[in-house]
This record gives C-alpha cells, structure tokens and sequence, in this order.
C-alpha cells in the first residue's frame, strides 16, 4: 500500500466511525496534528502506532491496510446489555431492571480492548448531555468495562456514579485523583461545563465511584 492509499483509507474509516481527528488522536493516543499528517500523507506510521489507529477504529491493522477481513460468524458475536440514559446504582448485577435491549458485538473488538465480554455494557446518552460533546457526542451509545476500577488513569473517560436527585446516576466524564485528599475530580470535554469534585468517604474504594471505563462510542448518527 503506497502513503496515498494509508492517508486515504484512514480518512475513510474515520469518517466511516463518526469521528473527528481530534476523537480518534484521543482513542489511539496520538496528537491531533501527527492524525493530521498521516492523512495528508506527510507522516508514514511505524507498525505500533498503526496497531493503536486500528485499535481505536474498532478494525485490524489488514483492515486498515486495505486487505479484505473475512465477516465474523455468529458465534463471535456476543450479546451486550443497552441501558438507556442512565446507569442503575449498586454492583453491575444490579443494572438488569434497567436494561433496553441487546447489542451483538465482535468478541475479537471486546477483546483489543481489553474488555471480559461478561463486564460489557452500552449506555446510550441522551441528546442533551452534552458535556462531554468535544469528545462524545450527545446521544451517543457508550461501551463501557464494568470490571472494579483500581486505580484512575490519565486521559482516561470513565462511567461516575453521581447522585441525581431520585436516586444515582451515570455522568460520563473524565476523572483526575487527588491522591492526598481522595477527591475525584470530574472534567468535562465541554468548556461551558464546569469541573465537580467528589469526596471519597474513609474506607470507600474507587469502584463504589467509577462504574467502569469508557471503551468505546458511536455516534448517534452512526448507530441503527
């Protein structure tokens, strides 16, 4: 494949996911302006970091390459809750009276992204929750890792349950521990949103907090 034909099936596929170079440098952490390059054909990727661009497009590196992959048959596809909104409170097993519906999703996706298919998850967020709108759009469908969350890593989108009035709920946001003080800190992607902090109690650990880690998402316009 020529530097063209890289630059020019990159663009399709990001275009094909919904995602802006912005979004998908974000995914593969890599620089919005390295994304940029490749694209223009000015920067010719080394096999690590076409590995982390076809991670973070849900494809193989063939795929992304331009070779044809075979279609998964059914028994690689594995059934993944849908909660729609919000997520319930309590441990996972606990989400099961809130549940919308199934979505099947390639073992071999879950598996690059490092996720038990039994902890697996879709949250679809409403059209007005736009706080993480630079980075996930509003009505976007989420795939979230329910396994615990030991501890917060940087850059990383995680699933916060927060109190909501009624009960709790499921702000998607991204999330800074102050060690010292056991604050957590909640950034959003939106500027007109301002940060929150939650105190961790003594004795409470993360996963009381953190329901699970953002994985994955597909824009509403991409979803069926």
């Amino acid at each position: 494949m020529t530097v063209e034909q890289l630059s020019w099936r990159l663009r399709h596929l990001r275009h094909r996911a919904g995602l802006s170079q912005q979004a998908l440098a974000q995914r593969a952490f890599l620089s919005r302006n390295f994304v940029a390059q490749i694209e223009r054909g000015e920067s010719v990727p080394t096999v690590p970091v076409l590995r982390r661009l076809a991670e973070a497009l849900g494809v193989t590196v063939a795929e992304l390459l331009g070779e044809e992959a075979p279609a998964a048959p059914a028994a690689e596809l594995v059934p993944v809750p849908l909660v729609a909104d919000r997520i319930a409170a309590g441990p996972p097993a606990l989400v099961s009276d809130r549940i919308d519906g199934y979505h099947s999703i390639p073992i071999s996706l879950l598996q690059r992204l490092g996720v038990d298919p039994s902890r697996a998850i879709l949250v679809r967020l409403g059209k007005d929750q736009d706080s993480m709108a630079d980075t996930i759009p509003p009505g976007s469908t989420v795939l979230l890792d329910l396994a615990p969350v030991q501890q917060i890593h940087p850059r990383q989108i995680y699933a916060v349950r927060e109190d909501s009035g009624d009960g709790y709920g499921c702000a998607i946001k991204r999330v800074v521990l102050d060690p010292a003080s056991r604050v957590l800190i909640l950034l959003s992607d939106n500027p007109s949103h301002l940060p929150r902090a939650i105190r961790l109690r003594a004795g409470q650990s993360l996963s009381e907090v953190i329901l699970g880690r953002v994985v994955w998402w597909i824009p509403a316009s991409s979803t069926p």
